[in-house]
């Protein structure tokens, strides 16, 4: 699977290849700490820790300060 860092996960931005099927586990090899994590998506469809996926997987960090995200359809 390809996965996505995004903003400060790891400190990169950068795509990593990972024999992975969930998110989860995509992240436990990459070393990424779970409760670092606020949204994971496949394409514009969000998806869950345990759900297989195909990549490439996008992982976002917190928002900085701890702000509100609102999700416009």
């Amino acid at each position: 699977m390809e996965v996505v860092l995004h903003g400060d996960l790891r400190r990169f931005g950068e795509r990593f290849q990972v024999e992975a099927k969930t998110p989860r586990e995509a992240l436990e090899r990459l070393g990424v700490p779970l409760e670092e994590v606020w949204l994971l998506a496949v394409g514009d469809k969000a998806v869950g820790l345990d759900e297989e996926v195909e990549g490439p997987l996008e992982v976002y960090p917190p928002i900085a300060g701890g702000g509100i995200l609102e999700v416009l359809p």
